[in-house]
């Protein structure tokens, strides 16, 4: 039994899954990137930001517990002076040492209450007999009766009605002063010792510290005396706290299963040593935390699933470049080089896209330069042309121009001075001087300059051209200003036909101004090129002429004054030089001529433009 497909259902077979496969290869690229790229994104920003909000709020709690810290060692400095100043006012009480003196210690308890109020007062002779106060061991009254320091406080342990309890105490030395009459001085007579104190509680270290929210575990010696955490069950865990541990600053530590910052701080005294240690729960503020960290996690799984929906539908239209490159194609073969292409990529398509994008800028630019080669050409042309005219004109007008001004000078010799008509005949004669004047201008700057191109300091061109100007703008009323860069680099152009360009701007300003104004000429370096800006405040140009001003032959200008060649060849020799000369007007305000010359070498460039375009055009007056 032949069991084998045919040829082309064979081939369908397997070219189907392959097509599928380099189809969805593509659009699975597109989706893992879109996909691996949201999740590389949302989960490391989620779990930074959820750290630092935990971290913030950990900072926030240690800043606190720093603050509380300090406000229990400053009302402990305050409660040690407190006591030492009230066990000093008991020592300068003469009452106080005359009832000591009479070893009365009625009177002795009652000249110390008269001083010291809701206070414990213990008072010890030098022999550390217990004279007034709470009872203490004999140890701690032989210990205060010595001590003549007047420094800080003891911690010592007296009792009470549920064991001992510890006193604060400041102790300050008892004496007697007593004169001698025969030798007229004074005897100091030490009796004993007065301590003055408060029993020190968790409680009592914690009232001025409510307002932080801390809590206080009080230790003496080995023992814990007293915790002001709201859960007593919590004293075990307490105790279990390893201080040397804590020591080294805040710690986090978890007290019934709930999570507090905790430090430690040995308090200053002398006799008994005290320590405290302060706790600052952080379960509300974790507890705020975590429900930022769940509604970031939220927003962060909302952003995910819809940046897997963005990668899905984006997925399935990356199909689409193919058909985007023939539109292209298409467009380009009607010499439209603006259609869109394919985004970039590393595949088959996106190599085809860029290649197919490298070679339409490479038509473009090509096609342009020739339009633009072609266009100068043609210029040129124009410009060779007109040149060899003029000068042909100009050539033949000039030899009938004497002919009749001969004419006119002999008839005006053989007349009758008594004609009236004479003045007819002297008007003709100033007429054909003025067009004799015009056609030997016109012979003059026909022919070709002598000069070549050379690098150029347009600054100096400058100066030339309003020296030459000079006394014509001053009887215009024109008053001339001028901003030049002294740093200008020099151009490689032709001087006098740049020279031309300028001067007929400024001449032009000037008849723009025929009631007097401002002249401004700048020179600046924009970018990689020179500028030069010629500026009036004249009567400006009417918006319908500024299309029309560079034209050959168009003028504003009455009469012969003007006949429309200075700004079109202006504009011929600056775009020869490959540069641009533009404007702006505004009727009423003046107007803003800009040269602007490239700084690269232009030697080839000029040395190609034909020496008769260039020689017949430049100056011009228009």
């Amino acid at each position: 039994m032949n069991t084998s497909r045919p040829f082309s259902e064979r081939t369908l077979f397997h070219a189907r899954p392959a097509a599928t496969v380099r189809r969805l290869s593509l659009r699975a690229k597109v989706f893992v990137l879109f996909a691996g790229a949201a999740l590389l994104m949302l989960v490391p920003a989620l779990l930074l930001i959820a750290d630092a909000v935990k971290r913030e709020v950990y900072a926030r709690a240690t800043g606190q517990l720093s603050d509380a810290l300090g406000e229990l060692r400053e009302d402990w400095a305050t409660r040690d002076e407190n006591l030492a100043q009230s066990a000093a006012t008991l020592t300068v009480d003469p009452r106080v040492a005359d009832a000591w003196g009479a070893e009365n210690p009625a009177a002795l308890q009652r000249r110390i209450r008269e001083n010291v109020q809701k206070l414990d007062v213990i008072a010890v002779d030098t022999a550390g007999r217990r004279l007034a106060g709470r009872e203490l061991d004999d140890e701690t009254l032989r210990v205060l009766a010595a001590d003549t320091e007047r420094r800080g406080t003891w911690i010592v342990l007296a009792p009470g009605p549920r064991g001992r309890v510890p006193l604060r105490l400041a102790s300050s030395p008892m004496e007697r002063v007593t004169w001698s009459d025969s030798l007229m001085e004074a005897d100091t007579v030490r009796l004993g010792t007065v301590a003055v104190g408060s029993q020190l509680t968790a409680t009592g270290l914690s009232k001025d510290l409510q307002s932080t929210g801390t809590d206080v575990a009080l230790i003496v010696g080995d023992s814990l005396l007293g915790v002001t955490l709201p859960d007593t069950s919590l004293v075990p865990e307490v105790r279990a706290l390893k201080l040397r541990e804590l020591r080294s600053g805040p710690q986090r530590v978890l007290l019934g299963g709930q999570p507090y910052l905790t430090t430690v701080s040995p308090l200053p005294t002398r006799g008994l040593a005290a320590t405290v240690i302060l706790f600052r729960p952080v379960t509300d503020e974790l507890g705020i935390a975590r429900a930022i960290t769940q509604s970031l996690w939220g927003i962060g799984v909302a952003a995910l699933l819809l940046a897997l929906l963005l990668a899905a539908v984006v997925s399935r239209i990356v199909a689409r470049p193919t058909q985007v490159l023939a539109e292209a194609s298409v467009r380009l073969a009607r010499g439209d080089y603006a259609a869109p292409l394919p985004r970039p990529s590393d595949d088959e398509i996106g190599q085809l896209a860029q290649a197919f994008g490298d070679m339409r800028e490479a038509i473009f630019a090509r096609e342009q330069r020739l339009r633009s080669a072609q266009a100068e050409m043609i210029h040129r042309e124009k410009l060779a042309a007109m040149g060899r005219l003029v000068a042909q004109l100009s050539h033949e007008i000039n030899n009938p121009i004497y002919n009749i001004q001969n004419c006119l000078e002999a008839l005006e010799r053989r007349g009758d001075p008594r004609d009236p008509n004479r003045e007819f005949l002297t008007l003709a004669q100033e007429e054909l001087l003025r067009m004799a004047g015009l056609t030997r201008r016109l012979l003059d700057q026909s022919r070709p300059l002598s000069d070549a191109v050379a690098p150029t300091d347009l600054n100096a061109v400058v100066r030339r051209v309003l020296t030459l100007a000079g006394a014509e703008m001053e009887a215009r009323g024109v008053e001339v200003e001028t901003a030049l860069d002294p740093t200008l680099p020099r151009v490689t152009v032709h001087p006098e036909a740049i020279q031309q360009v300028l001067a007929n701007l400024v001449y032009n300003a000037g008849d723009a101004m025929p009631g007097g104004g401002t002249l401004r000429v700048v020179t600046r370096v924009v970018d990689d090129a020179v500028e030069v800006i010629v500026e009036d405040t004249g009567t400006g140009i009417a918006e319908h002429d500024l299309p029309h001003i560079f034209e050959a032959f168009y003028t504003t200008k009455p009469g012969i004054a003007g006949i429309g060649l200075g700004l079109f060849v202006s504009e011929g020799i600056v775009r020869g030089h490959r540069g641009r000369l533009s404007v702006e007007s505004t009727v009423g305000r003046g107007s803003r001529f800009t040269v602007r010359l490239p700084r690269e070498t232009l030697d080839e460039t000029l040395a190609e433009a034909p020496a008769d375009a260039i020689g017949a055009t430049a100056g011009l007056a228009g």
